[in-house]
């Protein structure tokens, strides 16, 4: 079997989980063909095996010069398809500014189709139902291909601009992180179209219990997110700085890079956090584990999520955490096990639950162990996989 994946951006720091994917998909057998929106940049891979990936994926952008190659193959090949399909972006597009926007999808989904045909492909699988799934949606038509898109988190947030309900339609199966998910996409399609959704949740490797090390219980905490509008730095730093003026003894590692490091920097010094809170920046995945391993627990203070990959390693490493009550988040954390959850947003109720979580070692330890158990339970990768493994095979050639 012969599948092609497509992401924004691949690979990359924060979707270490499509690697993994892909990576154990090639395990069972199925030879996935990588592709990006936009090319992965140096700073972008920072291990050996992102490095690998980046050599093994192909970028629409920038565009590459068999762009006139591809749109000669579709005009001598398949030109009613090709119009029919340009008409569908334009249909999308509707009026104004949008219309630059499909119409270079448009230009991106010839290049990427004829590359799927060149290779072979009768699938093709994107994740995330964003801008990329636009792409995607039209690529797989002008290839006469199959499609699936597995959809996250915020992505679900905007419906209408990124036409789930056609997608959808069109699509041979959806995937969802969550049953959350499920839920918000099931009220956003047609309702003959809801029994196409799966929930596969995002496979995520247990260490050993020998290798994982005792909890420091030196009041280390640590958050791993971009450094981008929706995950909250603000309000975290809020509840630190709540932390700092009750005297509890912490310190909070922020990993990940984004747009608003500069603003992140800005704030933590103006609220003299200095010697509470280090910004690492981007990490590469296995440093991102030590430092986990190395903490007590993990914070995140998003205000959208699917299941964040943050919170599974956390939980793998015994490790539990105060996270805000978002999407898939309340999934790991049934009633009594592996966190407490906040409402997003409220600072000082996130201060609150680290400050009781530092202190209270037994009800750490006892969510740590829970968070362990469950991750162990519903997010193994190769079971992950497999289930990928069966969607794709009842809607292909391949058995």
């Amino acid at each position: 079997m012969k599948i092609a994946y497509l992401a924004s951006l691949y690979p990359a720091p924060s979707h270490t989980f499509i690697q993994r994917e892909i990576i154990e998909l090639e395990k069972l057998g199925i030879e996935v063909l990588r592709f990006s929106v936009r090319q992965s940049r140096p700073e972008d891979q920072l291990d050996d095996t992102a490095r690998a990936e980046a050599d093994k994926t192909r970028s629409l952008l920038p565009v590459a010069p068999s762009i006139a190659t591809a749109v000669l193959w579709l005009l001598f090949t398949h030109p009613l398809r090709g119009l029919s399909t340009f008409g569908l972006a334009l249909r999308s597009a509707g009026l104004g500014k949008a219309l630059l926007k499909w119409s270079a999808y448009f230009i991106e989904a010839v290049q990427l189709a004829h590359w799927i045909h060149q290779d072979g492909a009768e699938h093709l699988h994107c994740h995330f139902g964003n801008a990329g799934s636009n792409t995607a949606w039209l690529a797989a038509r002008l290839a006469g291909a199959r499609l699936s898109i597995t959809f996250h988190g915020i992505d679900l947030d905007e419906p209408e601009p990124f036409h789930h309900r056609a997608k959808l339609a069109d699509a041979s199966f959806a995937v969802c992180i969550s049953n959350y998910g499920r839920t918000i996409l099931q009220g956003n399609i047609d309702a003959r179209d809801a029994q196409k959704i799966a929930v596969i949740r995002c496979g995520f490797p247990i260490p050993d219990a020998s290798i994982i090390p005792a909890v420091p219980a030196r009041g280390e905490i640590i958050s791993v997110a971009r450094l981008s509008q929706e995950k909250g730095h603000r309000i975290l730093l809020e509840a630190l700085t709540l932390l700092a003026a009750e005297n509890v003894a912490f310190h909070c590692t922020l990993v990940g890079a984004g747009p608003l490091q500069d603003e992140v920097s800005t704030e933590i010094a103006r609220r003299n956090l200095g010697s509470h809170v280090t910004m690492a920046g981007a990490v590469p995945n296995g440093r991102v584990v030590q430092m986990i391993a190395a903490s007590d627990l993990s914070v995140l203070a998003s205000y959208g999520e699917g299941i964040p990959i943050a919170l599974l390693e956390s939980l793998a490493w015994n490790r539990p955490f105060v996270a805000t009550r978002v999407g898939g988040i309340p999934e790991l954390t049934p009633p009594g096990a592996s966190g407490l959850l906040v409402k997003p947003g409220d600072a000082p109720a996130l201060a609150k639950a680290l400050k009781k979580m530092l202190e209270d070692k037994t009800l750490s330890g006892k969510l740590a162990a829970a968070g362990r158990n469950l991750v162990a339970e519903n997010h193994n990768p190769t079971r992950a996989a497999m289930a990928m493994r069966a969607l794709f095979s009842q809607v292909t050639s391949f058995r």
